[in-house]
């Protein structure tokens, strides 16, 4: 047995010069990412509690909207958000604090006066024994303001507690500055913003421009590099003085809403991409935003953790007769992690069926036994999706019998 091992050993040698092959490359470990999630709400609810509890597994760090500093019509104001600090105390992750500046400003606070804001919200985190760990600055500067914008963090820096690093946010657009690489002068860390509003054709996110302006950060950011990526979806308001963008607020306007989409699918898809690379530089993903359960543009909690996790997406999408006294009702329920559209068509086999009645854009048809619910694509019914774990009813008939013959069965 030995010798005839040895022997297939040496004809493995000789093989392998002949052939020019090298033994196996090294498998290499998928590179684990750090994930951290906003909380983006300027008001603080009860459910923020849940979300917090059920986002622990998944996401290291919170970064938390606190001031912002924007245009009205009386000019720049400050408003205050208000996180909930007794929420945040006993979560074990350390918090940074979100200072969001109008990217319309013509002229920025002083530091000195920024740190008047800010001294107080500070104080009582840190009263509230939040876990305070840095400031971040979200500003949308224009790319021929970055060499000033250097010079004002620099001020901001010397008002800071040494304690508390500091953080800024950064645009695609700045990547062809030759004063982009040079804000890591004043900030510990960037994060690099991959969602924006494209177009209503394209949504919130393009997977191939994301690819491109990662790997163009990775090779010129000298500091450590985060990937803000989206968990929400937006709104185009078309007003009088131009279009409008609804997120997370809706806004008190009256015009026609067209639909900014981030799809989880395109995200994947990145995350897949990035997993595959070596980027040294990128040190995480920042999700925008932590969904609450009655946020109507962010995807749902299990959707994002999916991602998160590394799970593939799915939408599972079940019929379910419940009958009584000769009445059967008839619901969809989605049992996947991802939202589900509607289908256009359900089938199904009757005896003795004196007829119904459907909602959510379906009407019920007959062909002999067969009765079917068919959706009419019209209006804001035909956009409506079904979210994870969520169940629908969308009609009822009476029949003797009834039973499913479409491939949505449970």
């Amino acid at each position: 047995m030995m010798r005839l091992a040895w022997r297939r050993c040496s004809l493995w040698l000789m093989a392998c010069l002949i052939a020019g092959c090298s033994p196996p490359a090294e498998v290499q470990p998928t590179p684990a990412f750090d994930h951290q999630v906003y909380i983006w709400q300027r008001v603080w609810r009860p459910a923020h509690a849940q979300a917090l509890q059920q986002s622990q597994p998944d996401f290291t760090q919170l970064r938390v909207l606190n001031l912002q500093f924007h245009l009205s019509n009386t000019g720049p104001v400050w408003t205050h958000a208000a996180p909930d600090w007794a929420l945040l105390a006993p979560d074990p992750r350390p918090v940074t604090l979100v200072l969001r500046l109008d990217g319309q400003l013509s002229q920025l606070p002083t530091a000195i006066e920024l740190w008047q804001q800010l001294q107080p919200q500070i104080a009582a985190a840190q009263q509230a024994q939040v876990k305070l760990q840095a400031i971040e600055i979200d500003y949308d500067a224009a790319r021929a303001a970055l060499a000033p914008y250097r010079q004002w963090l620099r001020a901001l820096r010397q008002q800071l507690p040494a304690s508390l690093s500091l953080q800024i946010t950064a645009l695609p657009d700045w990547l062809h500055s030759a004063d982009y690489p040079g804000l890591c002068q004043a900030a510990d860390q960037l994060t690099l913003q991959l969602h924006s509003v494209l177009s209503p054709a394209q949504g919130l996110f393009d997977s191939s421009k994301a690819k491109l302006w990662t790997q163009n950060a990775a090779a010129n950011t000298p500091c450590p590099l985060f990937l803000a990526l989206p968990a929400y979806h937006s709104a185009l308001i078309a007003t009088a003085d131009g279009d409008r963008v609804e997120s997370e607020t809706p806004l008190p306007l009256v015009g026609q809403r067209r639909a900014l989409l981030s799809r989880p699918e395109a995200v994947a898809d990145f995350l897949s991409w990035l997993q595959a690379q070596h980027l040294p530089k990128v040190q995480g993903i920042v999700w925008f935003r932590l969904p609450l359960p009655d946020d109507q543009r962010s995807w749902p909690l299990v959707t994002l953790q999916a991602l998160v996790r590394g799970e593939a997406l799915t939408a599972t999408l079940h019929t379910e007769l419940h009958q009584e006294q000769g009445r059967f009702d008839i619901a969809l329920n989605n049992s996947g992690n991802l939202s589900a559209e509607l289908p256009d068509k359900l089938s199904f086999r009757g005896l003795q069926c004196l007829g119904g009645d459907a909602q959510h854009g379906y009407q019920w048809h007959q062909q002999g036994a067969d009765w079917y619910l068919q959706r009419e694509p019209a209006g804001a019914a035909a956009a409506f999706e079904l979210a994870p774990a969520q169940r629908l009813t969308i009609a009822w008939l009476r029949c003797q019998q009834l039973e499913p013959i479409s491939p949505l069965v449970d």
